[in-house]
């Protein structure tokens, strides 16, 4: 039992080494990911599960060593947050085209409702600002704006605040529940009569998708007006290198070989197929023509999942330098006794959108399978919330029981649910929004995973949640990290 205790505790066996690190945190994360695949009542906390094992280990004092402890936290959230980025950025600028401003517009009142019922509850109760963050990042599930906090405290005092992790893990459930019990009463709330799936107003991403098919079936209609070949139409990899950033305007496909590209999927958005489209490597397109004219271009266009799975390492490590660098420059602003930075969690997610963006403007291939890119983005993820749980978890108990804590639950709930229900209604009367796009954007503007599943569990067949969560998911995700950091930075 004692060869036991000292495994553990690091104390003798390995003197809290690199062996009995890795043990803790392989532990912790294995350990956290196993509890995460349960649900209860149809319900899971995900990987947030990590966070709470390593505030269990922290508890009985199997910890790492504190510089060990934040530079892997810090490390972890890098490669989280610049994973997001390189997804979210394709579709950043183009989600707000096809009637997707709208939509943003409504998730950008959700963060800044949030963010004032949070700093509301500063003033009223005197909690510290340091921990209404924290309560904040976890009311909205929302882990990269955690990570921003804390970098941004730790830039401007030269040390951590226990209290922002604290926070967090104690409001992070009931956000989750809390955003579905929202969504459950502004059905029964607003939408007794209302429409659950259809779009009764003109303007939203769903009308987008619509107009795009009414395209592809007016291509089909002007060639077989032309001849009597039959049209077919399928989806196409582009992983031709030569291909990435060229517009449809200068490949002239239709004139060259007979066949039109409709439409574009990237990054979970669909794309209307303009002349200035510019393509990038990795695009899933839809190709409309006869079956020879499609197979020429099946072969123009590459098709070859095999090349798409080779690794592009070099724009994900240089591209974390530049974001390490931005943000470490001091931004001044007047008035304030200290220079601002963007720190660890902005200046990578700044640069991941923009090289993911205009990276292909300038031949520069960012693109990552969706398996590569979940991977790198669970193991950041991964890290930095044991890190914080291992770093936050011996004052736990403490504060919940014998420090109030439990009055933060009430306060996350509240920054939870009131800019749902606000928003909720703001989008069915003001809006005319049906009930699934509500849902979804709601759901990316908390960016809530098991929201949207309970959105998409409503209905099966329809892809209107999804929709509505990827429309506004790149800004919303941008947006936390911000305020996160603004409320340390101006009000601590």
């Amino acid at each position: 039992m004692e060869f036991l205790k000292s495994l553990f505790d690091g104390t003798q066996a390995w003197s809290g080494g690199v062996a009995h690190s890795i043990l803790v945190l392989a532990l912790v994360i294995a350990i956290g990911k196993v509890l995460g695949k349960y649900k209860i009542k149809g319900i899971s906390l995900g990987v947030t599960w990590v966070l709470f094992t390593g505030i269990l280990f922290s508890h009985f004092n199997m910890t790492l060593n504190a510089d060990l402890l934040h530079f892997m936290k810090e490390f972890g959230l890098i490669l989280f947050v610049y994973s997001i980025g390189l997804q979210v950025g394709p579709g950043f600028f183009s989600s707000f085209k096809a009637g997707g401003v709208k939509l943003n517009l409504l998730a950008v009142l959700v963060c800044v409702l949030g963010a004032a019922t949070a700093i509301a509850l500063h003033f009223v109760t005197g909690t510290e600002m340091t921990t209404m963050t924290g309560i904040m990042s976890g009311a909205v599930t929302n882990t990269p704006g955690l990570g921003a906090a804390q970098t941004a405290y730790s830039d401007m005092f030269g040390s951590n605040s226990p209290d922002i992790a604290l926070g967090y893990a104690v409001a992070y459930p009931l956000g989750v529940v809390g955003a579905i019990l929202s969504f459950i009463l502004i059905r029964k709330l607003f939408y007794r009569n209302g429409p659950v799936l259809q779009t009764v107003e003109k303007g939203t991403g769903n009308d987008s998708r619509r107009e795009e098919k009414e395209a592809e079936a007016a291509i089909i209609s002007k060639h077989s007006e032309a001849a009597t070949t039959k049209f077919i139409s399928r989806r196409i990899l582009i992983s031709k290198r030569s291909l990435n950033g060229r517009t449809l305007e200068d490949l002239k496909f239709e004139e060259i070989l007979g066949a039109s590209i409709t439409r574009v999927r990237r990054a979970g958005l669909d794309l209307r197929a303009t002349p200035g489209l510019r393509l990038q490597y990795g695009d899933l397109v839809t190709v409309v023509g006869s079956r020879e004219s499609v197979a020429s271009m099946e072969k123009v266009l590459g098709n070859s999942m095999r090349r798409l799975d080779e690794p592009n390492l070099v724009p994900i490590f240089f591209g974390i330098a530049l974001g390490v660098i931005l943000g470490s420059i001091p931004i001044a602003f007047p008035g304030m006794p200290q220079a601002v930075k963007l720190g660890l969690a902005g200046g990578p997610l700044i640069v991941s959108i923009l090289i993911s963006y205009f990276g292909p403007r300038i031949n520069i291939i960012t693109y990552t399978t969706p398996s590569a890119n979940l991977m790198l983005r669970e193991t950041g993820i991964c890290l930095f919330l044991a890190c914080v749980g291992l770093e936050a978890g011996s004052n736990f108990v403490d504060t919940i029981v014998n420090k109030g804590g439990y009055i933060w639950i009430a306060f996350g709930a509240l920054i939870t649910m009131l800019p749902l229900l606000i928003c909720g209604l703001i989008g069915r009367f003001g809006m005319k929004l049906n009930y699934l796009t509500l849902v979804g954007v709601l759901s990316g503007s908390t960016t809530n995973p098991p929201a949207l599943a309970y959105s998409n569990d409503i209905d099966k067949n329809s892809d209107e949640a999804s929709v509505g969560y990827a429309t506004v998911y790149p800004l919303t995700m941008f947006l936390r990290v911000l305020i996160a950091q603004m409320m340390i930075l101006f009000l601590c």
